[in-house]
């Protein structure tokens, strides 16, 4: 199995803060893995220790316990040049135009003027910002400035994208765009670590969703399990016996027995061969219906929501 991009190990994150100086733990024993060309979400409420953790990915942070491993190694600068990273909220110089911004985060991360000078309009294309490429960025408006924060990310043609709430702030037609570049950088197989509170993003963009809650993994799953139908089908029986359990073959199990009735419940694969046993018994078939799993939203509000 391919080493993953992003590895962190009972990740312990400890502040101190207040008059006494008191220990306020803001991540506690975090792990997770992000595999190559995968788009892994991050979500939790604020407070969660999600900024945290992505600062101690870049190597902004120490760890004051536990493994953190981009690329298979500790966060730095070697590691930083192949990570483009977008900020919740991203500031910049506002006397610079978009164009000489994106030369100097270009320049930070060791590109070439020739490269520059080939990278930069079709990137400002790419965000819809070539009109307003030599306007001073103080005169953006703020989805404007999230869609250069993207920019300023890519600019060097990154193998990991750090993205933290990269649609905060923007109208539909920007979350869109913003939503779009993402499964294109997939596509490229690029690598994603997304930070999100909008779910409906995730679900459309991601691949497998981390959720975190007091500085702690709650639930790590793939997006394609929440709010699936036909998996399993729940079968209703009537003029059901306890008897009748020695009939049954597969994965079937027996979730409700009532004297004269029964639910079963068995995978899709299963569920033409197990009517047809039923009818041949002869047993009496009620209801016959998709189980549906939790949607994303309701699997979040359960673990990691304010009130869980």
């Amino acid at each position: 199995m391919p080493e993953p991009v992003i590895s962190v190990d009972s990740l312990v994150k400890n502040y101190r803060a207040g008059m006494r100086r008191s220990i306020v733990q803001a991540v506690r024993g975090l792990s997770l893995t992000v595999p190559r060309g995968s788009v892994v979400a991050f979500v939790g409420p604020n407070g969660a220790g999600k900024t945290t953790t992505i600062h101690t990915l870049l190597g902004f942070l120490k760890p004051t316990a536990g493994q953190v491993r981009v690329f298979g190694e500790a966060p730095g600068p070697a590691v930083a040049r192949r990570i483009g990273y977008q900020p919740e909220i991203f500031y910049t110089y506002g006397f610079y135009s978009a164009r000489e911004a994106l030369r100097y985060y270009g320049q930070l991360a060791g590109m070439s003027s020739a490269s520059l000078d080939a990278a930069i309009p079709g990137l400002l294309d790419r965000m819809g910002l070539t009109d307003a490429g030599k306007r001073p960025i103080s005169s953006y408006s703020k989805g404007m400035t999230q869609r250069l924060g993207l920019a300023q990310a890519l600019i060097h043609d990154p193998e990991l994208l750090i993205l933290d709430e990269p649609t905060s702030g923007l109208d539909p037609e920007g979350r869109r765009l913003v939503l779009d570049i993402i499964v294109e950088e997939k596509a490229r197989g690029r690598t994603v670590f997304l930070s999100s509170h909008i779910l409906s993003d995730v679900e459309r963009t991601c691949d497998e969703v981390v959720m975190v809650r007091q500085g702690q993994v709650v639930l790590a799953d793939r997006i394609a399990s929440f709010g699936a139908a036909g998996q399993q089908w729940d079968i209703e029986v009537l003029g059901w016996t306890p008897s009748h359990r020695s009939l049954l073959r597969g994965e079937v199990t027996v979730l409700q027995e009532t004297d004269g009735a029964a639910l079963l419940r068995c995978d899709a694969a299963d569920k033409q061969t197990l009517l047809k046993l039923l009818l041949a018994v002869p047993l009496e078939i009620g209801t016959v219906q998709p189980m549906r799993a939790a949607t994303l939203e309701e699997t979040y509000l359960k673990h990691a929501g304010v009130g869980s």
